[in-house]
């Protein structure tokens, strides 16, 4: 964070843009996002793990759409971190002849 200020301060430009791509974030949030899903996320945000824990049981259930689309999503995310897995093995595997291939 501390790199960031700095950079900020030295390069004036750099934090103009920066000053103007947060501000149309939060526009785009705002345009978007129902304030007060904004505030719960927020309250979330700031708030310990047990209270974190006790908002999340308080979230309406899943429908069965929502569910299998979620289901889904997971199953993706466990293909995604497989196939990292397998290209950190097959960066460690012999590519030269002289290594064995």
């Amino acid at each position: 964070m501390a790199l960031l200020i700095r950079l900020l301060i030295a390069f004036p430009k750099l934090a103009r843009a920066f000053r103007d791509f947060s501000f149309g974030v939060a526009a785009l949030i705002g345009t978007f996002v129902d304030p007060a899903d904004l505030e719960r996320f927020q309250k979330w945000l700031w708030s310990t793990p047990q209270e974190q824990n006790q908002i999340l049981q308080q979230l309406p259930p899943l429908s069965q759409e929502e569910e299998a689309l979620f289901v889904e999503f997971q199953r993706n995310l466990d293909t995604q971190y497989q196939v990292q897995l397998l290209k950190r093995y097959i960066l460690t595997l012999p590519a030269l002849p002289a290594e064995g291939f």
